[in-house]
């Protein structure tokens, strides 16, 4: 790709060869001036001869900046005391080639922009009168020679602004001039093609490694960038592989854990399974084989604090309700405090008293009845 820029470079400049960037003309011509008289307030037209010197230095193949001064005056000039009106004038405008110019290129018609700084001096008047306009036109410069070619154009100049001894007015300026001018132009400041090749090839020898170094500095954001991904995905995958193990490990202790307790809660249930203390008619009085049942199962629930159990009083049908479920509660009572007494916390101890409501057996019956008058210790948790 450099070989082939290098080449076309060579080739631009063989043919860009002798070729010059800078131009002076010598120019004059007439200059028609419409303004406002500061005397009588009325628009008129003065007619003026103008000579001045023109400078242009090229930028593109299309465009060149232009530096224009023109003096202006009224009356013979090789007379100057009878001088009645005269003006000086400063230009500075990009102009515009229609075609883009090259070698041998001999009708170059343009257009050019800018602005103008202008001053005059009216007959009549002791204070001078300055202006900044806008200005515009159009020419075509004739190829002679190598150095020499002859122009002409015409410029319009529309004044933004003016001030005079009566003071500054802004866009509300009245008059304007048109300078037409022709003139003899002197092309100079030309390179020869092996100076401007070395020169072209030295600036894209330049741009060329600031693009190389360019493509190097993105080449290792890229890189560094892909490392940069790449080990935030290797972490990723590494922390995301342990909290899968995490998880998993938590979920096989969970589960063995939870084995454990209903293996423990089955051995405790098949313990205190139907723990039943059965009393004599109308009694609430523990026994020892009572007194034996109870610290059994005492031993388990200190053994395990985390299990809570419920105690059930119930009696037979004999007498009334009323007194059978007070004893009930009297004999559910009875069996917690025991349970209290040998170190069990009787907010693990849910105690219920139900008299007749649930028999166990017939009360019709001395044999059932006997079954009836009784308390149930049962696992509730």
């Amino acid at each position: 790709m450099k070989k082939l820029l290098l080449g076309l470079l060579f080739l631009s400049g063989t043919l860009a060869a002798q070729e010059n960037d800078k131009s002076l003309v010598i120019i004059g011509g007439p200059t028609d001036l419409w303004t406002n008289n500061r005397g009588t307030a009325k628009d008129e037209f003065n007619a003026f001869t103008n000579l001045g010197v023109q400078f242009s230095k090229r930028k593109t193949a299309s465009m060149d900046v232009v530096y224009t001064g023109l003096t202006g005056f009224k009356g013979d000039f090789f007379s100057p005391g009878e001088w009645n009106g005269k003006f000086i004038s400063a230009n500075a405008s990009m102009r515009y080639f229609f075609i883009p110019r090259k070698k041998t290129s001999v009708l170059k018609p343009f257009f050019q922009i800018g602005a103008e700084a202008f001053a005059r001096r009216d007959y009549g008047f002791p204070g001078n009168a300055y202006e900044l306009s806008a200005a515009g036109g159009i020419g075509i410069d004739v190829k002679l020679s190598k150095r020499l070619s002859i122009i002409a154009q015409s410029n319009l100049a529309i004044p933004m602004a003016q001030s005079t001894e009566a003071g500054v007015k802004i866009a509300s300026v009245r008059g304007s001039n048109n300078s037409t001018s022709f003139g003899l132009v002197y092309h100079f400041g030309w390179k020869a093609a092996k100076k401007k090749l070395d020169e072209d090839a030295a600036k894209l020898a330049e741009e060329a490694a600031a693009e190389a170094a360019e493509q190097d500095r993105l080449a290792q954001i890229a890189a560094n960038k892909k490392a940069a991904e790449e080990a935030k995905a290797r972490a990723e995958a590494v922390a995301k592989a342990e909290a899968e193990a995490k998880v998993k490990a938590e979920a096989i202790a969970k589960a063995e854990a939870e084995a454990k307790a209903a293996a423990q809660l089955k051995l405790d249930q098949e313990a205190m399974a139907e723990t039943t203390i059965l009393y004599m008619n109308n009694k609430w009085e523990l026994t020892e084989e009572s007194i034996a049942k109870l610290k059994i199962v005492a031993s388990a629930l200190v053994a395990r604090p985390d299990i809570k159990v419920r105690v059930d009083g119930h009696s037979d049908a004999f007498g009334t309700s009323k007194n059978n479920l007070k004893a009930s509660r009297f004999r559910a009572q009875g069996a917690a405090n025991f349970l209290i007494k040998q170190g069990v916390e009787s907010t693990r101890l849910q105690v219920n008293a139900y008299g007749e409501d649930k028999p166990a057996a017939s009360n019709n019956t001395k044999e059932g009845m006997s079954l009836n008058r009784r308390i149930e210790i049962r696992i509730i948790k």
